[in-house]
């Protein structure tokens, strides 16, 4: 349990997000698919850079969730759903930099 606001929790994701988009598109652009509080879905969608891994991809927003949210996130599932369409499941816990609500 995270102890966050859902206003704050779901306002510190969509910046997370929005930072994700600014720096990776069009090659990985991240859509909000469902917020809970201790987790999220992601569909990420583009052509990728195959020769970085698209896995990178999909570990960056954890890093924009730290440096935007000071959130931690782990994924624990992705699915290839479509071609170049990924979901993606992150499990959130906060840490001790955790902003204030």
């Amino acid at each position: 349990m995270l102890g966050l606001s859902k206003i704050f929790l779901k306002g510190a994701v969509l910046r997370a997000i929005r930072e994700y988009n600014k720096y990776r598109s069009p090659e990985a652009k991240a859509k909000l698919i469902e917020l809970k509080e201790n987790e999220l879905v992601l569909d990420v969608e583009g052509t990728f850079c195959r020769a970085c891994g698209v896995w990178n991809y999909l570990d960056d927003f954890v890093y924009e969730l730290r440096k935007n949210a000071g959130l931690e996130a782990k994924i624990v599932n992705f699915n290839e759903y479509a071609p170049e369409k990924i979901r993606v499941t992150y499990t959130l816990k906060g840490t001790k930099h955790s902003p204030v609500p």
